[in-house]
């Protein structure tokens, strides 16, 4: 054992030294802007936060560089930034990538920002000066989202920024690894594994430390405005950050809690924000008790005795499951038709089932879970936006069931003259034109916009969309009308034949009932499309989409044990029930760190239709 953790040193000079480099890259790649005589721009506002200075000469020098690289949203960089703070830009931002990027997140050092006054109309953001660092942080990420590929990050000479604080830092830092926890908790791990080093290898354990303590040297010289004592400083700060952040916490909340007194006493909610978030959790905790003491039957139609695609009536049972996402009330069964093989939700979902069973999935409660989740998902179907070259160059484009709009907006960096357009039941389709992810928004399902929308668009695509919808032999026949010839369809769809949904059972994440209501085999939907004119050019099957069937599996059962509080959970609302959550989450890292990697090579290597969690086809509407 010993001689095993006489490595870990080893490794983490390795890690420091590829690291230092990696940070470094991303710091010199950062622009510097010129001074610049021309006057501000009058479409061009600024967002400071308190303590930052921003000078009238500095305000020029950001309004010429937007304007001449033609960027609607710019993240003003102080050059005297302080080490730490420095090091999380560089360990946020890959400046390489991030302007060409639409996918990623909003980041940057949360100073000051530029931002061209039409996006901050359409994002919605007040116009005011003194913003608290973590509020940039919000206002950042959705800024991004409606400059998705005109935002970027500059150094500016003589802004001057805020006095830097540790508990202000770890709160910034809590704010952007809100969904990704494990990113704030990496920085510490070089440090645990230096201390076991220096015990069980003491040259390299050593070796390690000195590293650690000029890392951030290597990576800002030349970048970043370097002091004697920083080599000194910099160090503690990150190693006592967590210690001062909990120190700074608990007179934040002493002095929280006289404000809260004072504001009793006038009869005032303590913190407003915090006071509407409750109230709406509130309001819907109360919803859904009305919805579920009105009983549970309503949400499920007729129970079929014959298979909707193929009309046998040889069923069996092939799964039982809760809502294993969300946990909400009732139980579902998928049955499977021994003729054809097709897979479907019966009883199916009524309207009212639909509505919920649907709300608080993509939206409400839910809506930054479900945000950064399509983000992942879209960043990782850029490929099949780019599988469609060798068959077509697609002028127009339209994405059946697109939400938001993620995978248009992924996919105008493929195809970035194509006209992307959506058709979704929500009003979600409606955000994506005013992000600029959609030209064009149609509401409704495509049976009934088939004849509006006939003719117009080169590519169809629908990605998981054909499991949602009611009929999807309806949803097939309304691609055949509205494709022109030589036009073509492209569908993934879940592979409900492979392994892993027997193996793992109703902890596969490809199941998601009761959101998928219809796992179509390949062999059905093929036969489907040559029966319509469409005939297939491309199949090809890959491992699931976003952080994969391992990862999937393991997170839904430890939701199964200690469900995260939300409103329609009664019983998981209380603190208990957090802290088991989180107890549990650290119990099982090391595992899910191992079906990161399994699910990492699974994308890459696996090809095969028994181990593939998806499939995708590509068919041209034949002449």
């Amino acid at each position: 054992m010993i001689r095993v953790l006489g490595w870990l040193p080893i490794l983490v000079c390795v890690g420091l030294m590829v690291n230092g480099v990696r940070l470094r890259g991303r710091l010199r790649r950062l622009e510097t802007l010129p001074a610049s005589g021309r006057p501000v721009d009058p479409d061009h506002e600024f967002l400071v936060a308190a303590g930052v200075e921003l000078t009238d000469r500095g305000r020029r020098a950001a309004s010429y560089h937007a304007s001449r690289d033609r960027l609607d949203v710019l993240d003003l960089v102080p050059a005297d930034l302080t080490v730490e703070r420095a090091l999380d830009v560089a360990r946020m931002v890959d400046t390489r990538t991030y302007r060409a990027d639409r996918c990623v997140p909003g980041r940057g050092a949360f100073q000051a920002l530029l931002v061209r006054s039409e996006i901050l109309d359409a994002a919605g953001i007040d116009r005011r000066e003194g913003f608290d660092p973590v509020e940039l942080v919000d206002i950042t990420e959705r800024l991004k989202l409606f400059a998705a590929g005109s935002t970027d990050l500059a150094v500016l000479p003589g802004l001057r920024a805020a006095r830097d604080d540790a508990a202000m830092r770890v709160r910034v830092q809590q704010r952007c690894y809100r969904f990704t926890r494990r990113y704030q908790l990496f920085p510490f791990i070089p440090q645990i594994c230096t201390a076991i080093g220096v015990h069980t290898n003491r040259p390299w354990g050593l070796a390690a430390t000195a590293l650690f303590w000029c890392q951030p040297f290597f990576v800002c010289a030349g970048r970043v405005p370097l002091a004697p004592r920083d080599l000194i400083r910099s160090p503690i700060v990150r190693l006592l950050g967590g210690a001062l952040f909990v120190l700074d916490t608990v007179r934040a909340g002493r002095a929280q809690a006289a404000r809260a007194a004072e504001a009793k006493a006038a009869g005032l909610p303590a913190d407003p924000v915090k006071h509407a978030a409750r109230q709406r959790t509130a309001a819907s905790r109360a919803t859904y008790g009305r919805d579920v003491r009105a009983g549970l039957d309503r949400f499920l139609g007729r129970e079929r005795d014959d298979c909707p695609w193929c009309g046998s009536t040889d069923l069996s049972v092939r799964l039982d499951s809760p809502d294993m996402f969300l946990r909400k009330p009732g139980s579902f069964r998928l049955e499977g038709c021994a003729h054809c093989g097709h897979v479907f939700l019966n009883p199916p979902l009524s309207r009212a089932g639909h509505e919920f069973y649907d709300r608080d999935r993509y939206d409400g409660l839910r809506t930054d879970v479900a945000e950064r989740a399509l983000a992942v998902i879209a960043r990782d179907r850029r490929g099949q936006a780019a599988a469609v070259r060798p068959f077509a160059l697609p002028r127009s484009w339209l994405d059946v069931g697109c939400r938001y709009g993620h995978f248009p907006n992924a996919a105008r960096e493929v195809w970035p003259a194509t006209v992307f357009d959506g058709i979704d039941v929500g009003a979600v389709v409606e955000e994506g034109v005013r992000r600029g992810w959609l030209d064009r928004a149609w509401r409704g399902r495509l049976p009934d916009l088939a004849e509006s929308v006939a003719g117009q668009y080169d590519v169809i695509s629908m990605f998981g969309y054909l499991e949602r919808c009611d009929d999807p032999s309806a949803e097939l026949d309304a691609v055949a009308k509205a494709l022109p010839p030589g036009g073509h369809l492209m569908c993934e769809l879940v592979n409900a034949d492979c392994r892993q949904a027997r193996l793992l059972g109703r902890f596969w994440s490809g199941w998601a009932v009761p959101e998928r209501a219809h796992f179509i085999p390949m062999e059905n939907l093929l036969a489907a499309l040559v029966d319509r004119g469409l005939r297939p050019v491309l199949v090809r099957f890959a491992a699931a989409r976003g952080p994969g069937d391992l990862t999937l599996a393991l997170l839904l059962v430890v939701t199964a044990i200690a469900p995260r509080p939300m409103p329609w959970l009664r019983q998981a609302a209380g603190p208990v029930q957090t802290l088991s959550w989180a107890v549990l989450m650290a119990v099982v890292s090391p595992l899910l760190a191992l079906a990161r990697v399994l699910d990492r090579l699974a994308r890459r290597y696996v090809h095969r239709p028994g181990l593939a969690g998806t499939c995708l086809v590509i068919a041209r509407k034949e002449v």
